[in-house]
């Protein structure tokens, strides 16, 4: 049953697209090890959200904010920072996964 399965150019087709996708959230779950500034979180608001700037390598497009959005309330931007407020941890866990944001970093206010 196997070496006909292991025969199959469809099958085997498939199972690489199947590795591909599990080697690519590998890759993006490791890369997101460290994006976020330690002490980030660790003064929630009374539900538990807390604000995160979003330091990324270009200025922002329309795409990428409306991407933030997902995430929290856009305050405003400065440069290729974006100040986003009333993120949720998972918030923090999600865009620590976007390949394109470079890090997640405490607001100089909150400092």
């Amino acid at each position: 049953m196997w070496s006909r399965a292991a025969a199959s150019p469809t099958l085997r087709r498939i199972a690489a697209l199947v590795l591909a996708v599990l080697l690519y959230q590998g890759w993006l779950t490791f890369q997101a090890v460290g994006k976020a500034e330690p002490g980030l979180g660790d003064s929630p608001d009374e539900r538990g959200r807390f604000p995160v700037d979003v330091v990324l390598g270009f200025p922002p497009e329309r795409y990428h904010i409306l991407r933030l959005q997902d995430h929290g309330r856009i305050a405003g931007t400065d440069g290729t920072t974006v100040h986003l407020r009333g993120v949720s941890p998972a918030g923090v866990d999600a865009l620590a996964r976007e390949y394109w944001i470079d890090a997640l970093a405490i607001p100089e206010e909150e400092r």
